[in-house]
């Protein structure tokens, strides 16, 4: 009897050690738990710009651009050849689609030898002949010798100035310049201020330090 009962103490304890193996280690331990929560998460990016539906995009964590781009439907006039569509995507990630440049119309062009007169507000006037800047005591008024002002009542326009101009800017150095500088030539002028909020590297927070010295104004 206490040969019996010894046995199924013995098979009682090795049937505990085999379910606390069990709880304990291979639930954790197995493929099939280590992949579920990864093939279960996304990642989420934005995009703008030449596309009919903008916004934010859902994909998987290992998709490409091209993945987001079939999202959002890229338009006619997107121009998808500055971009790889085999670019791997983060979460968070800023996508923007950039517009195919258009030929500018012949006569568009401004002579830089043309005569620039500026009128001060004193009625004194300063002109160049040679394309130099021209200047004005009183009307704020600098012009680049392109024929359009880089600067109107102390604001740099920014759809004329160039990287030296768009450098003082607050919160602006030579890169985020650069940037604003790309982005005018592929979508063409602003159309007012706020626009600059589009340009990659640029939030609400950078563009209100700045928004008090731009304009798109002539």
């Amino acid at each position: 009897m206490e040969r019996k009962l010894r046995y199924v103490w013995w098979f009682l304890l090795i049937g505990l050690v085999i379910l606390a193996i069990w709880r304990l280690f291979l639930p954790h331990g197995s493929n099939a738990y280590l992949q579920k929560p990864v093939s279960n998460r996304e990642i989420v990016v934005y995009v703008a710009g030449a596309v009919e539906h903008p916004g934010l995009v859902h994909v998987a964590p290992d998709a490409r651009l091209d993945d987001a781009l079939k999202q959002v439907g890229p338009l006619p006039e997107a121009n998808l050849e500055s971009m790889n569509p085999a670019e791997k995507l983060k979460d968070g990630q800023k996508v923007s689609v950039p517009y195919k440049s258009l030929p500018l119309p012949q006569g568009s062009t401004v002579a830089g030898n043309s005569m620039n007169v500026v009128s001060s507000g004193t009625g004194n006037s300063i002109g160049s002949t040679n394309g130099t800047s021209a200047g004005s005591v009183g009307a704020g008024l600098v012009n680049n010798g392109s024929g359009s002002p880089t600067m109107t009542g102390g604001k740099i326009n920014i759809n004329t100035a160039g990287l030296v101009e768009l450098d003082k800017l607050s919160g602006v150095g030579p890169a985020l310049a650069e940037r604003i500088l790309q982005y005018r030539t592929e979508h063409g002028p602003f159309v007012r201020p706020e626009d600059l909020e589009n340009v990659s590297g640029i939030g609400a927070k950078t563009f209100e330090k700045m928004a008090s010295q731009v304009t798109v104004s002539p």
